[in-house]
């Protein structure tokens, strides 16, 4: 049952990335063209938007590892249990 399920979850998640595809290629047809500099300034702004993105989700693993958001009673009681 819950293979079934998965696989229809992926199928349908899969078709929603063919639709979502066509239409922002169907929209990006029908625009008109735009300059190259405006094309160089989106480009940088996705580059810097994807770096930062990454930059956050690694400082929130990173905190999440070290323990820093955990409740400062839990990290004591962590530590007195650890062996080392």
């Amino acid at each position: 049952m819950r293979n079934t399920n998965q696989w229809l979850l992926a199928a349908v998640l899969a078709a929603l990335l063919v639709a979502a595809t066509w239409y922002c290629v169907s929209v990006w047809r029908a625009a008109p063209s735009v300059p190259l500099y405006a094309n160089i300034i989106l480009g940088a702004a996705a580059i810097l938007m994807l770096v930062s993105g990454c930059g956050l989700v690694a400082l929130m693993l990173h905190s999440r590892r070290k323990g820093y958001d955990e409740p400062r009673a839990a990290i004591g009681q962590r530590r007195s249990r650890e062996p080392w």
